[in-house]
């Protein structure tokens, strides 16, 4: 059965961002060394680039919502047949939905949106877990680092979650500065 991942993955995101740096800085620096010295090898400032570049934005930009909700966030699973798992397996049901809360942490065009997943039932391989809830945010795509998306929101809509369930939390002067409120336990 194929499945199709449709939130964040720490690793998976990481290393997106890293292999995006490592194009986007040899574009550059080729560009740089054709305009300003084409005399110039191109191997030592390139490799002082990659050391300095890559790790910042892998840190600062690939693990942004590790970094902002000082938790390792959930991932999610859309297989072919339309259900949700987790990465264990665990199949999420959308009748066991209790409610989806949307947060808002961070300001201006790309703040960072996460959800919280509470269910009636949790499943009986969760009871080592701390929270019974998921921590969830968006698939990274360096292509929407400056937009809010909500492209898991209308998955989760198309299909057939109940509006009932899904609730926007109202923002507060502690998330513009990158405050999160506590997780449900």
């Amino acid at each position: 059965m194929k499945q199709t991942r449709i939130t964040y993955d720490w690793t998976a995101d990481t290393i997106y961002t890293i292999v995006w740096t490592l194009i986007f800085m040899t574009v550059f620096e080729m560009v740089l060394k054709a305009t300003i010295n084409p005399d110039d090898s191109l191997g030592k400032r390139l490799l002082f680039i990659y050391l300095l570049t890559v790790p910042l934005t892998a840190i600062f930009v690939g693990l942004r919502p590790v970094l902002s909700l000082f938790t390792f966030p959930d991932t999610l699973f859309l297989n072919d047949i339309g259900q949700l798992t987790l990465r264990n397996g665990d199949i999420i049901k959308l009748d066991n939905i209790k409610s989806l809360e949307i947060n808002q942490v961070g300001f201006g065009q790309g703040h960072l949106l996460y959800y919280e997943l509470t269910f009636f039932e949790k499943p009986i391989s969760w009871n080592n877990r701390k929270r019974s809830s998921l921590i969830l945010t968006e698939r990274y795509n360096i292509k929407y680092i400056f937009q809010t998306r909500t492209d898991f929101l209308d998955k989760l809509i198309d299909l057939g979650l109940s509006e009932k369930a899904i609730q926007w939390k109202p923002e507060k002067t502690k998330h513009l500065f990158g405050i999160r409120d506590r997780f449900k336990k």
